[in-house]
């Protein structure tokens, strides 16, 4: 886990805290976010074994458990390395900053079909898209709650497709 993120959005917080009348309405939220994202942090793990990237929780004895269903698309959160479309991290360039990326993105083709267009999906797989070179596929967003230096070595190590 890397806790960079939540700590970034925190010191964040605590300033936006600390302003008049902003201290009310923008402040709360992005406490509530910097909160999240360490809870997140201590709560998922993501694995590559042989042939699949898989997100995990931890439980309460340390040991990884399965993650349950995807809250978007529904099925199992583990895709095949053969699957993926696509991967990047947001804002790009950011990943060998200092701060890294807020976002790691991924697509691939394993979710059924019938659910690329959910979410972000939408505007992803549209004639605009594909006109500009995306790949159909299904998106996924995670907030980088990890070390995306890492994360990008696995994910080019085990072929992850990439445009």
């Amino acid at each position: 886990p890397d806790f960079k993120l939540a700590a970034i959005t925190t010191a964040l917080a605590l300033v936006l805290d600390s302003i008049p009348y902003i201290q009310f309405i923008l402040g709360p939220i992005v406490t509530l976010l910097a909160v999240l994202f360490a809870v997140q942090t201590t709560r998922i793990r993501f694995k590559f074994d042989e042939d699949s990237f898989e997100l995990l929780s931890a439980g309460a004895d340390g040991e990884l458990e399965d993650s349950g269903e995807n809250i978007v698309v529904g099925g199992a959160n583990r895709w095949t390395y053969d699957s993926f479309v696509n991967w990047e991290f947001f804002p790009e360039g950011w990943i060998d900053q200092p701060q890294g990326p807020i976002l790691v993105y991924f697509k691939e083709t394993q979710t059924p079909e019938g659910e690329w267009e959910v979410g972000p999906g939408q505007s992803a797989n549209s004639a605009e898209a594909l006109a500009k070179g995306a790949v159909r596929g299904q998106v996924h967003f995670f907030p980088a709650l990890c070390d995306t230096k890492q994360l990008r070595e696995e994910f080019t190590r085990r072929g992850c497709a990439k445009l």
